[in-house]
Order: C-alpha cells, then structure tokens, then sequence
C-alpha cells in the first residue's frame, strides 16, 4: 500500500484484523494517510476481532482531509471475552494551507455482553462550524481503550495544547482521552497517553502469558523450559511479539 497513493477519490479502503484468543497483535502505521479531493466520496474502515485474552494495539498516524472531498472513516471492533483493544486515531481538517473538506467518522464496539462505546461525529464543512461544535480548529486525536479502564495519564496546564483535553471513563469496561487543537504537533498529551496504556494493557497480558506457562509445567508431558509437545503448540495462540506493519500513503 506504501507504493500508491491514499485514499484517491472514489477509493474504499477497508482492513480485516483478527486476533486469535491470547495473541497480541500490534498493528504499525508507516506513513500517514491523505484522502485526496475528487468528486466522488472516500472511505476507510477498520473491522477487527479479538479473540478471548487477545490484546489489539493501533497507534494511528495523521489522517489528512483535503479540500473539496467527502470521506468517511469507520470502525469496527469485536471483543471476546477478556480480549483488550488499545486504539489511536490522529483526525486532521486539511492539508497546508487548506480547510479540509467533508469529514464523518464512527466507532462501533461491542463485547459479548453488548455495546462499549457506539459514536458517530459529523465534521463536515457546515457541521463543525456550528457553535459548540469544531469552529476554526484543525486537528482531533483520540485514544480509546476497551476491555479495562486505564487511568488518565499527566494533566498539562490548561489551554498549553489546546482548547482542552476530556478523559471520558465509558459505562462498562472502557476509557477515551481525546484532545482538540489548532495543529496536531500541540498536542502533548495523547502520545504519552497511548504508550503509558499500551504498557498497562501488555502488563496483564504477560502476566496472563506467564501463567499459562506455568499451567503448561504443570501438564503431562509440559518441560521445565515451559515447552509443550508440538500437537499443543499447533493449537496455542500466536506469540505475543509478533508485528504487524500496516502502511498508508505519503503524509502531507
């Protein structure tokens, strides 16, 4: 994908990620992603499933809107039992020296109990420029966390960055910190944010990993090296350092 460009008019990009019960996948942006102006709308979506004792973390790069094109960008995240999923997305309206045109986003994440966290934003031209809405500002990056409720991370001095910062602890099992500013490189919060969670979440998941490992001991047949005859390893979950690259197009 890091070879053409992204996201053209017209184009409809859309990403399968499954994560097997006990893996970790951690998914790496290359590049950031511009959906370029043309007449016909684009969109990008993201479908993912956790499995049981999965961890998904996707730190996003930039997602560039430029003038004179509508484009929706869609999420879609399925969590099995005690399964995490550690997402950031970076939203910026324009390129340099641009507005930014038609903007929508939504999140739809369910467990096996029900919905976390179902959100829809209209950013489009008119929309944000509503009162209360987005007014004159560029940029929105978000940090959602899903299956725990990680504690919010720093409190920089009010208007340093931005406008402000809102941490939201979701009704269940959950947690966002979104920021919203005049540029994306003000913000001083949500990196920090996203790899402090990304620690708290991979905490538990090697903690989980160790004591699987120990039950494998402990097994007829299991080695003091934590090894379990191959039939067992074909059937265990993937490693848990295994890294996925998923490239976009050229940044701005």
């Amino acid at each position: 994908m890091a070879t053409r460009a992204l996201l053209l008019s017209g184009d409809a990009v859309r990403i399968e990620v499954d994560v097997a019960p006990g893996a970790w996948l951690d998914v790496v942006e290359a590049t950031g992603t511009v959906a370029y102006e043309g007449d016909t709308p684009s969109s990008w979506t993201v479908d993912a499933d956790v499995g049981d004792g999965g961890v998904l973390t996707w730190a996003g790069m930039p997602f560039v809107v430029s003038d004179e094109i509508a484009t929706h960008r869609g999420t879609h995240i399925r969590l099995h039992g005690t399964g995490k999923v550690l997402m950031q997305e970076k939203l910026v309206l324009g390129r340099a020296g641009q507005t930014g045109g038609d903007l929508t986003t939504s999140l739809d994440a369910h467990d096996d109990t029900g919905p976390l966290q179902v959100e829809y934003l209209d950013l489009r031209r008119l929309a944000r420029q509503m009162p209360g809405v987005f007014g004159n500002l560029r940029s929105m990056d978000t940090v959602t966390a899903l299956g725990w409720t990680p504690e919010p991370f720093g409190e920089p001095d009010a208007g340093t960055t931005g406008p402000g910062e809102t941490y939201f602890p979701l009704n269940r099992s959950g947690a966002a910190l979104r920021w919203m500013g005049l540029g994306r490189f003000r913000d001083e919060l949500c990196d920090p944010t996203f790899a402090a969670w990304r620690e708290d979440a991979m905490h538990n998941f090697r903690r989980q990993r160790a004591a699987q490992r120990l039950r494998h001991e402990a097994e007829p047949g299991g080695r003091e090296d934590g090894h379990v005859p191959a039939g067992a390893i074909m059937a265990s979950a993937a490693e848990p350092n295994r890294r996925a690259r998923q490239s976009g197009a050229p940044s701005m």
